[in-house]
């Protein structure tokens, strides 16, 4: 099927509800709003935000919804590498008063107006991370947020790929960070790893993909997602609001 294009946020709203994953893994969750919102539609599903910045990981400790609504915060990089690995964290300089916290990666990026702050973090794999903490999981779904970096986050879940079902994750069309993997070369690994694309965002540089195991899609759950995909097109954010009102 060609994919849908639509505001992928709703239609991977309506996914993880359908799928009621045992994971959750939130990676570069800034400020662990994304968390939260999953939460709602989620009642008893294990949620974990990955954010290696260590400003926006004090800060989302601070939060008190994130205790409240059971998130746990981990404060390490996802990587296809373990260990301890460089981080850059971008800081206005003198010509610009104010910086988004999203905008921190594990590539360099020469932004006008902003500086690199580097900093060691330890990095670690999904795979390994999923076996060590999460063994018995057996449904996974991955929100992915690591500006140009997501080639090497989709790379490290190889041992643990027949357990991920459901997978939101932002990529580039052009590079942005220099030597970054683009689009063509995320879908290529997803897909050689056994995922079918379903929907896309809109913009043309910098959009979001959402996709889905083989094996879940072609279950006898295809009707279904097929189904949810079009609710989410025509109407998302009333199918979002309609699904938190009754969580899986």
């Amino acid at each position: 099927m060609l994919p849908v294009v639509l505001k992928t946020k709703y239609a991977f709203h309506a996914l993880l509800w359908l799928l009621n994953p045992d994971v959750v893994l939130d990676i570069g969750s800034m400020d662990g709003a994304d968390s939260k919102r999953f939460r709602t539609l989620l009642k008893k599903s294990d949620i974990v935000a990955f954010e290696a910045n260590p400003d926006n990981f004090s800060l989302i400790n601070a939060d008190d919804a994130i205790s409240k609504n059971r998130i746990r915060v981990v404060n390490q990089l996802v990587s296809c590498k373990e260990g301890p690995q460089s981080f850059y964290i971008q800081r206005p300089d003198k010509t610009k008063l104010n910086s988004n916290r999203g905008t921190s990666s594990a590539l360099p990026r020469t932004e006008l107006g902003m500086l690199n702050e580097e900093v060691r973090v330890n990095s670690v794999r999904l795979d390994s991370f999923l076996h060590n903490d999460y063994a018995k999981a057996t449904k996974v779904a991955m929100w992915v947020d690591v500006e140009g970096f997501a080639y090497e986050v989709l790379e490290s879940m190889q041992g643990s790929i027949g357990h991920i079902h459901l997978i939101h994750v932002e990529v580039e069309t052009r590079e942005c960070w220099p030597g970054q993997k683009l689009e063509s070369d995320v879908l290529q690994l997803l897909e050689s790893m056994g995922y079918v694309l379903l929907a896309h965002g809109k913009n043309d540089v910098q959009r979001d993909l959402v996709l889905v195991s083989k094996s879940w899609y072609n279950s006898n759950a295809r009707g279904q997602i097929d189904r949810m995909l079009r609710i989410a097109r025509w109407a998302g954010p009333t199918l979002s609001r309609v699904l938190s009102a009754f969580p899986s």
